[in-house]
C-alpha cells in the first residue's frame, strides 16, 4: 500500500514536468517591436511623474516591457547576425545569441528597476532608470539590430 502512495504523486509529478512542444513560440521581432512601442509610450507619462495616477501607468507599461524583453531572452536564438556584426561574430550564432542575451537580460533589469522605482514614488531615481532603459536600447540596437 504505501508503495502504491508513493507511485501515485511520482507519476502525477511527471505529468506536470511534461513540457508541451506543439505551443507556438512567440517572435523575437514582434516581441521586440511590441517593447519599442511601450518604451515609446512612457515619454510622456515621464514628464508628469508627479501625479500618482501617471505614475501607476507608467510602472504598468515599465512592467510590460519587463515581460516582453524576458521574453526575447527566451526565444533570441531566432534574432540574426545583423550586417554590421558579421565581422565580430565571423558567423559564430551560439556567442552572437549569448551576446544577445545578456544585453536582453541587462535590460530586463533596468525596465524592472523602472517600474520599481515608479511605484515607490522616487521621481528622480525613475527617471534616472527611463534614460538608462532607453540608452541600453540605443546601444543594443547599434550591436544587434539590422540597420532599417
Amino acid at each position: 500500500m504505501a508503495a502504491g502512495a508513493v507511485a501515485v504523486p511520482s507519476v502525477a509529478l511527471a505529468r506536470v514536468s511534461t513540457i508541451d512542444n506543439t505551443a507556438v513560440q512567440p517572435d523575437f521581432e514582434d516581441l521586440m517591436k511590441q517593447a519599442g512601442n511601450h518604451l515609446k509610450s512612457l515619454r510622456d507619462p515621464m514628464r508628469s511623474l508627479d501625479n500618482p495616477a501617471v505614475r501607476d501607468d507608467a510602472a504598468f507599461l515599465a512592467n510590460q516591457i519587463t515581460i516582453l524583453l524576458a521574453q526575447c531572452v527566451e526565444v533570441a536564438d531566432q534574432a540574426q547576425i545583423p550586417e554590421q556584426a558579421k565581422a565580430k561574430y565571423d558567423g559564430n550564432k551560439e556567442r552572437f545569441v549569448t551576446d544577445l542575451r545578456l544585453r536582453l537580460t541587462q535590460s530586463v533589469k533596468a525596465s524592472n528597476d523602472l517600474a520599481h522605482q515608479l511605484l515607490l514614488g522616487n521621481e528622480r531615481e525613475a527617471t534616472a532608470m527611463y534614460t538608462e532603459l532607453r540608452n541600453q536600447r540605443k546601444e543594443g540596437h547599434n550591436t544587434f539590430k539590422e540597420d532599417d
